[in-house]
């Protein structure tokens, strides 16, 4: 079999889920029996994993980053997009026994090869504040012309499957429910002492702290988060830490007014490998979404250990199942009262050895194993 990977993410979103997703299919994927990984990308990218049956071929057309946003910029990218697949179908075409899988939304060049997508969350279809947004509605765009013409559609949870059925109408026989997987041997591994101090010292941790982990937009209600800790009887034994871009403007007015400047440490670059430390020194994270398509952060959490208070909305109650302490993310009460709840001892020692043995169910060989499978039911049709 050959798969062929159109590795737009790692141009365009180099971090995140889908960057490390891709990453840890590939070089397994390229492991399988028989099995060739193409990828094609754009000439600056970030690092793809290499191997033996790895090919990458890189874009070397102009990439025009310097022009400014506006008419001539969308008129030569357009262009540009012809040419590529004018490219792509001579090099690629008559390829036998191949699929097509876009790491992003990409519409295959190929009709007659097997396309496969796999959705990452519904977030453009659902949250109806960005609906109208430029990129917002080019991402469903994008996303509806792949449905169209995919073979098989991945979805990476059950709620993805449902949310993919209600809103596009695809038959549940047409979905594949693939989950990621977890480096668990890394985030049980516990580091030096020494180790250990250098990192919480880099970041300012020298006190208790809950942990907040990735992008802050509207659906990750992380304001939510905010007044409920601000309001909790809990606020002054400890600090919340959260990782990721720097504060907005409207994030520092309700952190000012609500007085909690000096109770939230922000940590600009936190390492992968300073990670799993983070979260075995965490008094708990938080995934305080209102939706989410999968959410690596809370099976990574478990992995490492630390207990997780997650939303009761979007895949947290399936992913999770008894392994962490659900609240309800529309109620900043509720918020509020599993934020003290977890404190107890005897409630974190439940969730923490709970939550190592719910995080072995979720495997990248076992993921890798069901893309295979995917991919010959789409070669199949």
């Amino acid at each position: 079999m050959k798969i062929i990977i159109d590795g737009s993410i790692y141009s365009s979103a180099p971090s995140g889920g889908i960057y490390r997703y891709f990453n840890e299919l590939i070089p397994r994927l390229s492991a399988f029996p028989d099995t060739e990984v193409k990828i094609f990308t754009q000439k600056q990218s970030a690092e793809i994993p290499i191997g033996n049956h790895i090919e990458i071929t890189r874009d070397n057309l102009p990439t025009g980053s310097w022009l400014p946003e506006g008419s001539l910029k969308r008129f030569l990218r357009s262009h540009k997009r012809n040419l590529q697949s004018y490219i792509l179908q001579k090099k690629f075409s008559g390829l036998k026994d191949s699929v097509f899988h876009s790491s992003y939304y990409t519409p295959s060049p190929w009709s007659s090869i097997a396309q496969v997508v796999t959705i990452h969350d519904m977030i453009s279809e659902i949250f109806t504040e960005t609906y109208n947004l430029a990129h917002v509605r080019a991402l469903r765009e994008s996303k509806a012309k792949c449905l169209k013409t995919a073979s098989r559609v991945i979805a990476i949870s059950e709620q993805t499957k449902k949310d993919l059925q209600k809103v596009y109408n695809i038959p549940a026989s047409h979905i594949d429910v693939i989950y990621h997987g977890v480096d668990f041997d890394y985030f049980s591994r516990v580091q030096s002492p020494i180790r250990q101090k250098e990192i919480l010292e880099k970041h300012s941790l020298n006190r208790p702290y809950f942990l907040f982990v990735g992008g802050r937009l509207h659906h990750k209600n992380f304001k939510g988060l905010l007044k409920a800790f601000a309001h909790s009887k809990i606020s002054n034994d400890f600090v919340l830490a959260v990782a990721g871009t720097p504060w907005n403007e409207e994030e520092l007015s309700l952190i000012n007014s609500l007085g909690v400047a000096s109770k939230l440490i922000w940590m600009p670059t936190l390492e992968e490998n300073e990670l799993s430390t983070v979260y075995q020194k965490a008094q708990a994270l938080a995934l305080p979404s209102y939706y989410e398509g999968f959410g690596l952060p809370l099976i990574e959490a478990m992995a490492a250990g630390c207990p997780v208070l997650a939303s009761n909305s979007g895949p947290f109650p399936e992913l999770s199942q008894d392994a962490a302490l659900l609240f309800n993310p529309f109620n900043e009460n509720k918020i509020e009262q599993a934020m003290e709840a977890i404190v107890k001892p005897t409630t974190r020692t439940e969730l923490i050895e709970a939550g190592k043995k719910r995080a072995k169910v979720f495997s990248w060989d076992l993921s890798a194993q069901q893309h295979f499978e995917s991919y010959s039911k789409a070669l199949k049709k």
